[in-house]
């Protein structure tokens, strides 16, 4: 497992990583005027992607929405 060291010098693991990144995402994403696409509130086991999955045309919808969600996004860099 790798893990990283913070300005602070203390050791930081993945999982902390990633919620900090996702803390820091959805911080400037919900500050800015952008449109970013939806995500269903529900999770996907209690039928949060239902609708979507019952189409034919679920699986190619769904990989348009990921290319869409990440065009709108700059890349992202972890200083």
């Amino acid at each position: 497992m790798e893990r990283r060291h913070t300005d602070q010098g203390r050791i930081e693991d993945p999982g902390e990583r990633a919620r900090r990144l996702h803390s820091a995402f959805l911080t400037r994403a919900l500050g800015e005027s952008r449109d970013y696409p939806r995500i269903p509130r529900r999770r996907e086991d209690e039928g949060g992607f239902d609708a979507l999955r019952a189409r034919a045309n679920g699986a190619e919808l769904a990989a348009r929405w990921w290319a869409y969600a990440l065009q709108r996004v700059e890349p992202w860099t972890d200083s």
